[in-house]
């Protein structure tokens, strides 16, 4: 029989923006997570989309993707199931929050994490 926390330990390479359809004045920070265990991120958007990418390396992949909690001051939307695109409201200024919830496999395993995301949006 597995362990239960040992099979949700799937180390994830990357938090990545692309910044192709969204804006180049979004900018990131974010440390490594593990499969299973909740993550942070914090960003600052200039009122425009701003799209975070999650990459996984090596064996690892991606399932799923799915919001958990929408914000208040602007859009969410998946883009596929390795990313979101955050969109403010037009006029909105301040802080705004939201939570994914991303499904991860590895050859160790799998699990399910959530990452919450604080925005600043001037």
């Amino acid at each position: 029989m597995r362990h239960p926390l040992r099979a949700a330990t799937l180390a994830l390479a990357a938090l990545t923006v692309t910044t192709s359809a969204a804006s180049a004045r979004c900018n990131v920070a974010a440390r490594p997570f593990v499969m299973g265990q909740p993550g942070h991120i914090a960003m600052s958007v200039s009122g425009e989309p701003c799209r975070i990418s999650l990459q996984a390396g090596g064996q690892s992949h991606y399932d799923s993707l799915s919001i958990v909690e929408r914000p208040r001051g602007g859009r969410l939307v998946a883009d596929g199931h390795t990313g979101v695109v955050y969109t403010p409201y037009p006029g909105f200024s301040g802080t705004d929050r939201f939570v994914f919830a991303v499904t991860g496999t590895s050859s160790i395993g799998s699990g399910t994490s959530e990452l919450f995301v604080d925005v600043v949006v001037d």
